[in-house]
């Protein structure tokens, strides 16, 4: 997030989310203890594609145009949690 320069209170504030969770399981008549989460972000969160976006965006600043070599080019097409890379190369 810093690379991509987000603001500092934002980074905190998602640190702060992710940091200290923990969850229980339930169904018929059993609870589990508490069980810490140390990785991911919760299923259905709001937050969880918009810090997918900012952690895959190192994939779409992979394709370079190639100046003076028309005949390579590589393209990226990003959309929320998929990521297309094709690279196009000389016909031979």
């Amino acid at each position: 997030m810093r690379m991509r320069r987000i603001p500092d209170d934002i980074v905190s504030f998602t640190e702060r989310v992710l940091t200290n969770r923990k969850t229980q399981l339930k169904f018929d008549d059993f609870t589990s203890d508490w069980i810490p989460i140390d990785n991911g972000i919760g299923q259905g969160d709001p937050l969880s594609m918009i810090l997918y976006i900012i952690y895959s965006s190192d994939l779409v600043d992979i394709a370079k145009k190639r100046r003076g070599n028309e005949s390579l080019k590589e393209l990226t097409l990003a959309f929320v949690d998929d990521t297309a890379l094709v690279a196009i190369g000389p016909d031979f």
